[in-house]
């Protein structure tokens, strides 16, 4: 059953703050974790590495925006 009058479906509703602290806890783990390593790894892992970061850099600036700009 919809809680709107006209019938449409209630929207969900997506915690941006836990969102950005758990995208900034893997940010920082993954820079911590390739800031200390203490031998070089192939360049498979590596790249696969950065392609996390980049990814969870990317989560993390999202999260924030939405977070800083929600209605």
């Amino acid at each position: 059953m919809s809680d709107n009058p006209d019938g449409a479906p209630k929207a969900k509703s997506t915690n941006w703050g836990l969102m950005a602290l758990m995208t900034g806890a893997v940010t920082a783990w993954l820079i911590y974790d390739m800031a200390t390593t203490t031998e070089a790894p192939r360049q498979a892992v590596l790249l696969l590495q950065y392609f996390l970061l980049a990814g969870a850099l990317i989560g993390l600036v999202g999260s924030l925006v939405k977070l800083l700009t929600r209605e």
